[in-house]
């Protein structure tokens, strides 16, 4: 279905292009359905199998625009008003927490991914989760406040994806509303957060009604005790659109907002480790998304997200996820030509190894620094990054030197 998208470059308008669906599963990384930009991506490998040229062709319809003078001419999002949160993982808390230590002076909050909604509706910790409470009253000491993240991704002993299922038997009735808001706000108070980071994803159409009642029903519950709510956001360019039923037809955000004190858009995941290879979040997409969000969402209250990762495909079912540091020892290992992409904005390579084609599309300082142009010419302030701990560490001073 083709869907018109604005993508700003030194000197065209690209609109028209072509969306893609599917379905997702999960790894490792915080995964969510999304639908992105179909790119058509080959790789031409020479016989030596130590470096691979890409082309990228992108179905588009392109209008020229005179706007050389326009893109990113200015700074309309002010960094004194900026709120910066990034996200601590249970399966590489050591190394997202030194990051955490070693950059304390960016965040203003982080959220623990250590929670989870069990099947029985009941809230536990992951169970390799380490709910350290240093962590804590490191970030405390600092002035970071800390939210608890609660996901209905299903843990070990449950495993599947995320599960819609379970968010029913919690939001289904105002009985069972209340019942789980009570766990939420005693999970806050007992541990000392200083809110709950709902991560309730892939929901279905039909749950939009009671979700929107969930949201607004533990937003006065928190407030009552001077917590926050923050809700993770599917990413979406308009309603009711078939091509966007990744979990965000559930979720009303003009509803959301009036209740929610942070709405984190994942602006990530535009190809995700079951779509063919393309970039994580190039500049067109994002800037579609975010568009469409402030129509519906105050600034103070909108977090655009920023991811710090990268995949790699192959010929198995689905693509690896990667660290920065990961994407390095691949390059220094294989020596491929690596390629800026000028629309996508991001780095991308291929290589072989042991006869199988590799296809990797990473993001890293340059690719954020793009980002950060475009956030300040959209006046998007806040931030929040997915996430920390392996990332490339050359993105904190930018954020610092950012306007």
């Amino acid at each position: 279905m083709l869907v018109a998208i604005p993508l700003l470059t030194s000197s065209l308008l690209v609109i028209g292009c072509l969306y893609s669906k599917s379905n997702t599963s999960i790894s490792n990384i915080k995964v969510t359905t999304i639908k992105g930009l179909k790119y058509t991506y080959k790789e031409t490998l020479p016989d030596n199998n130590l470096e691979a040229e890409g082309a990228l062709n992108i179905i588009a319809s392109i209008k020229a625009m005179n706007i050389l003078d326009r893109v990113f001419s200015t700074s309309s999002a002010n960094n004194s008003t900026r709120k910066v949160l990034g996200w601590i993982p249970f399966w590489d808390q050591q190394s997202a927490f030194a990051s955490f230590k070693q950059n304390v002076a960016s965040f203003d909050y982080i959220s623990v991914f250590w929670y989870l909604l069990r099947s029985d509706g009941s809230v536990n910790k992951y169970i390799y989760a380490s709910d350290d409470s240093s962590v804590i009253s490191f970030a405390h000491s600092k002035k970071v406040k800390v939210l608890a993240l609660v996901a209905n991704l299903p843990d070990e002993d449950e495993r599947g994806n995320w599960d819609s299922n379970r968010v029913d038997k919690v939001i289904s009735s105002s009985a069972s509303r209340k019942k789980h808001i009570v766990d939420l706000v005693t999970l806050a108070k007992s541990r000392g957060f200083d809110g709950i980071n709902i991560d309730y994803e892939a929901l279905r159409k039909d749950q939009k009604e009671n979700f929107t009642a969930f949201i607004k029903e533990l937003s006065f519950a928190l407030h009552k005790h001077g917590k926050i709510l923050a809700v993770a956001l599917h990413p979406k360019i308009t309603e009711g659109d078939p091509a966007y039923s990744n979990g965000s037809e559930a979720q009303d955000w003009r509803q959301l907002s009036k209740y929610a004190d942070q709405l984190h858009l994942m602006t990530y995941e535009q190809h995700w480790e079951d779509s063919p290879p393309g970039p994580i979040a190039s500049i067109p997409w994002v800037s579609s998304v975010l568009n469409y969000a402030k129509q519906l969402i105050p600034a103070n209250k909108l977090f655009a997200g920023v991811p710090l990762y990268g995949y790699g495909w192959s010929n198995t079912p689905k693509a690896k996820g990667l660290t920065y540091q990961n994407v390095q020892s691949l390059i220094s290992q294989y020596k491929p030509k690596v390629t800026w992409d000028p629309i996508a904005q991001s780095h991308h390579f291929g290589y072989r190894a042991a006869g199988v084609t590799h296809s990797v599309w990473y993001e890293d300082d340059a690719s954020f620094k793009k980002k950060m142009e475009l956030f300040n010419y959209l006046g998007i302030s806040n931030l929040a990054f997915w996430r920390l701990g392996g990332e490339d560490t050359r993105v904190w001073n930018t954020l610092r030197n950012s306007p």
